[in-house]
């Protein structure tokens, strides 16, 4: 498979629901990945077995303010900067690179640093949705040290952070404020024999399934409907925002009023960089880490947390996340209580 030209379009709308209203919008990269395919040729997307025994695989993600990326784009050739200094530095070629992130900007933007750094792209992530944190990745479930965390800007200035734990992010956004509060960075490299368990795998086919099931759907309805039936989620309400004065970043809530056939239904969004809980009655009905997304039945668009606003009209869903952040461990790392939320996890679970 080739990432390139429709099937961008299809990817970044995939992203964007996978990023449970976090990560930035998916959609605001199309032109970077665009531009890259264009200037570097389609990206392929390769599984691990595909990949050769002897190499590293580089996880790669955007750093920095999210309002200065808005102004200041950038190239994303800051990640052939980036593989340069690491098969320096680690004596080994770098064979494919691995999105951190697949919800949301990250998602579609690292098409564009797979092109410019010549690699294929690796049919996985970290994540299998959007967190706020470095170590908010499976590979730091499965022990991978982070360190070095390699910073680029698109100058090519480059700095490496040798720290572990939480030293590692401290010193790596300091770096950034820097480089003027945007960068690219890449953590956790692995060696090929590492992936296998330290990745979700399968993250850009779903999100591009996802995708294709949007552009199929006549309505945001019908594409909730489509995805929840094929990726075990739930539909949760179909409604009006009736209060939201979300902040990206800032623990809020806003109330989605029940229409149509949930006329009566008031349901509580709890929202932080993400969509984190959706309550009712009392009652959680979904939480992270499951992927809670809510489409704009008008433009049929999957709303970034920061972009609800009252009288919009929704459709919510619920995803199950990935089955690395149901286990224990897991849940410490990226569950209610991590995002400061007093509620039971309760798994999403297909009816």
């Amino acid at each position: 498979m080739h990432l390139a030209g429709g099937l961008l379009r299809d990817f970044a709308r995939g992203c964007d629901v996978l990023g449970g209203g976090g990560g930035g919008q998916a959609r605001q990269a199309l032109p970077l990945a665009a531009h890259a395919v264009e200037q570097s040729g389609p990206v392929r997307v390769v599984k691990a077995g595909e990949l050769p025994a002897e190499g590293l695989v580089m996880p790669c993600s955007f750093l920095g303010a999210p309002a200065i990326g808005e102004e200041r784009i950038g190239t994303c050739r800051e990640a052939a900067t980036l593989r340069g200094h690491l098969e320096r530095h680690f004596g080994q070629p770098v064979v494919a690179m691995l999105c951190n992130e697949i919800g949301g900007f990250h998602g579609a933007a690292s098409v564009a640093l797979a092109a410019h750094a010549g690699l294929p792209m690796l049919d996985a992530d970290g994540m299998g949705r959007a967190f706020p944190g470095m170590s908010l990745v499976s590979m730091h479930l499965a022990g991978v040290a982070p360190e070095p965390v390699v910073l680029a800007d698109e100058h090519d200035r480059v700095v490496a952070v040798h720290a572990g734990g939480v030293w590692a992010e401290r010193m790596a956004r300091s770096v950034v404020v820097g480089f003027g509060d945007r960068g690219v960075s890449s953590e956790y490299v692995m060696t090929v024999d590492q992936v296998a368990d330290a990745v979700i795998e399968g993250s850009v086919s779903k999100a591009l399934r996802i995708g294709e099931l949007i552009g199929q759907a006549g309505s945001a309805a019908d594409a909730a409907r489509a995805i929840v039936a094929e990726f075990d989620g739930v539909l949760i309400a179909q409604g009006k925002v009736a209060a939201a004065l979300p902040e990206p970043g800032r623990h809020t809530s806003a109330t989605i009023e029940g229409t149509g056939a949930d006329r009566g239904r008031t349901l509580r969004l709890e929202v932080g960089n993400e969509y984190l809980a959706v309550i009712e009655d009392g009652h959680a009905i979904a939480t992270v880490p499951d992927i809670i997304t809510v489409f704009d039945t008008y433009t049929g668009e999957a709303l970034g947390a920061g972009e609800l606003r009252y009288g919009q009209r929704v459709v919510a869903l619920a995803l199950p996340c990935p089955d690395v952040w149901r286990t224990p461990a897991g849940l410490d790392l990226a569950g209610p209580a991590a995002f400061g939320l007093d509620l039971p996890y309760r798994p999403v679970v297909a009816s």
